[in-house]
């Protein structure tokens, strides 16, 4: 019985060796990330990361950045590990496997009855967007969007669905989660019982975690890969979704 458990104790001091906890930077945007009064975080990206680095034994320290600050921070390797990075982000980091997927959509009431195909069907409609929407959508929705004086950009996801649930404008477009996670929250006020719908007519866009050591970035991939093999990848993005 002592042989059995002093077996243990080394296996999992092997299985130990190189963990770390890690200095890991997020974006705070719903569903994707989330901090309560308290401090604590959740949401689909931060589980994600949570999970996929824990195979390997690691543990998280989570700081939250806007984005354009969390790219500057990761590239000044004053944290280990961001996320959500894309490579034209050019962070000098070592980027990991595509953890997540984001799906950039127009959303309509479904009562206005379009039948969008691409981004020129956009043209000349009341469109209220994300922030630098004309520069990351290409450049097809920048023409369609050019000249359109009832265009416009907000930086608050919350207020777009506003907008769009009281008709001042015939489109919103972000991201698919996102959007649907402000529909469906209290503070937004809106009757979620209304039915929308959403055209993709955006390229997706796939993200990928940043790590300042090469090793942790296989670690997390090695983990990434393992959580989808187990179903937990799929119970995180549930969890969030209904």
């Amino acid at each position: 019985m002592k042989r059995i458990v002093t077996i243990a104790v080394v296996l999992a001091c092997v299985l130990s060796l190189g963990a770390e906890e890690i200095n890991f930077g997020f974006r705070p945007i719903p569903p994707y990330v989330m901090k309560d009064k308290n401090g604590v975080f959740s949401g689909i990206e931060y589980d994600i990361v949570i999970a996929a680095l824990a195979v390997k034994g690691h543990t998280v320290k989570p700081s939250d950045y806007p984005l354009a600050r969390l790219v500057a921070t990761i590239k000044a390797k004053s944290i280990q590990g961001a996320a959500p990075i894309l490579p034209s982000h050019d962070t000098g980091a070592t980027l990991s496997d595509s953890y997540l997927t984001y799906n950039n959509v127009a959303l309509a009431l479904k009562k206005k009855n379009y039948a969008f195909k691409s981004a020129a069907d956009l043209k000349g409609l009341g469109v209220i967007a994300f922030q630098t929407a004309r520069a990351v959508l290409g450049p097809d929705f920048a023409s369609a969007m050019e000249g359109n004086s009832k265009y416009v950009e907000e930086g608050q996801q919350v207020v777009q669905i506003k907008t769009l649930f009281a008709e001042r404008v015939d489109v919103a477009i972000g991201e698919s989660r996102i959007l649907a996670w402000f529909i469906k929250a209290p503070e937004t006020g809106v009757d979620s019982a209304t039915p929308v719908q959403e055209f993709r007519i955006f390229n997706p866009t796939y993200y990928c975690a940043a790590f300042t050591d090469p090793k942790l970035a296989a670690d997390f991939n090695a983990g990434l890969k393992a959580i989808k093999a187990n179903g937990t990848f799929d119970k995180i993005i549930a969890k969030y979704t209904k």
